[in-house]
């Protein structure tokens, strides 16, 4: 017997994974659609007006690029 995925198997991860990267596409514009509002940021001596759910994006891409560093270290340490 192989184990050897067959085309069928193939070709149905592929539609499965296009249909996640779908939903998720729609999410994400009906995220930035409702969040389109501005609000003040403060940081540091910076002063600025932006839109929402740009500083969410920013936000959270900060994030995972600080858990990826974090991470590393830790794995180099090791």
């Amino acid at each position: 017997m192989s184990t050897e995925p067959n085309e069928k198997q193939m070709t149905t991860k592929g539609l499965a994974r296009f249909i996640g990267a779908a939903l998720v596409a729609v999410a994400l514009i009906a995220f930035v659609v409702q969040n389109t509002d501005s609000t003040p940021v403060q940081w540091f001596f910076i002063d600025r007006s932006a839109p929402l759910w740009l500083i969410i994006v920013i936000s959270a891409v900060a994030g995972a690029v600080l858990s990826e560093i974090v991470g590393w270290i830790l794995r180099r340490r090791r």
